[in-house]
């Protein structure tokens, strides 16, 4: 599972307890010293990171330096900026180094780090847009804009396929008679690639290629493995092929890019919103001798063009970015674009 991790404590839970598509790593154990975890961390990242390749970054030249900054009396916190800085480098929101503790410090890479929740209020959509609301689970609320609108929106795809099978059967049979649908991706976590692809599949009409996928895999910045070739097609006892609009924001993430990039793949898809996040490889947990906890994005994942998105995001067709003032208010400006579009 690639899930975008928000809150710390649930980042640390999840290093801890969780295994879905994140690999914990576990090597010969390491002195504990500043030197020390600066090299293992350069080393790993230098053995593993996919993006060194991808994104061109010249990870020789940032050891050179950032290095010298790193000397026997080094601090914990001098150790953490330091380090913070050269992985910067990557623009990688998938990336997080954790130094949990009395005085814990965290740092968030890429775009991720720094957004603000301000432009999305699912109770906003419920409260005033939804004539009919409805919840299948805490990450699925479901309803109709209208008599004629439905209305989809997913936190994450953090479950298996079956699940998704038995939520979609429920929610396609509720929209069976409106003539089209805003699915509302606005701050989409993460999850499972493969469910990602089976919820496309239930909006799908024939198999299309959608992505491809390589992992890291030798001492090379350049050695990958071969790419494997991702495809959506119909999925469930019934799809749903009604016009759909999607919206996006700045914190549609991971696999929520992939379940974007699967619906454009089928057919000609109405985005509107914000650009996505932009960060779409697994990861590769870590651990440091010090006890901090790090993740390392180990694939090239791109779409059917070939082009990689990271750090980039999904451009939308209508570019539509909610103020906060709007927030406040209770309007949500993007939906109501959506809402037009179909009509």
């Amino acid at each position: 599972m690639k899930k975008l991790i928000i809150n710390t404590l649930l980042f640390l839970f999840l290093l801890i307890g969780l295994g879905a598509c994140e690999e914990t790593l576990v090597g010969p154990a390491k002195s504990n010293n500043p030197e020390q975890n600066f090299e293992m961390l350069w080393q790993e990242y230098d053995r593993l990171s996919a993006f060194i390749a991808v994104k061109n970054v010249d990870w020789n030249a940032l050891y050179q330096q950032y290095r010298p900054q790193v000397k026997p009396t080094t601090t914990d916190a001098e150790l953490f900026k330091i380090t913070s800085k050269m992985l910067e480098h990557f623009n990688d929101s998938h990336l997080t180094m954790l130094a949990p503790g009395p005085n814990p410090m965290r740092y968030d890479g890429g775009l991720g780090g720094k957004l603000q929740h301000e432009d999305f209020s699912l109770q906003i959509v419920k409260d005033k847009y939804l004539t009919e609301a409805k919840e299948y689970s805490k990450s699925i609320t479901y309803g109709k804009l209208s008599p004629q609108i439905g209305y989809i929106h997913l936190l994450d795809s953090g479950l298996d396929e079956g699940y998704y099978a038995k939520a979609m059967d429920t929610l396609l049979d509720y929209l069976k008679n409106t003539d089209g649908l805003v699915l509302d991706l606005r701050d989409f976590e993460g999850g499972y690639d493969k469910s990602s692809a089976y919820i496309a599949g239930r909006f799908a009409t024939s198999k299309n290629f959608f992505m491809t996928s390589r992992k890291r895999n030798g001492p090379k910045h350049t050695d990958f493995t071969a790419p494997v070739k991702w495809y959506v097609q119909p999925e469930g006892k019934s799809q749903y092929t009604k016009p759909i609009v999607v919206l996006t924001n700045r914190w549609t993430a991971s696999s929520g890019e992939i379940l974007l990039w699967a619906l454009k793949a089928e057919k000609p898809i109405v985005q509107v919103g914000d650009t996505t996040l932009g960060c779409y490889s697994d990861q590769a947990r870590r651990e440091l001798p010090n006890g901090w906890y790090y993740t390392i994005s180990v694939n090239d994942i791109r779409p059917a063009d070939g082009k990689s998105y990271e750090g980039i995001g999904i451009a939308p067709g209508i570019l539509i970015q909610n103020t906060k003032a709007e927030v406040l208010s209770g309007k949500d400006r993007a939906l109501e674009r959506a809402i037009a579009t179909i009509h």
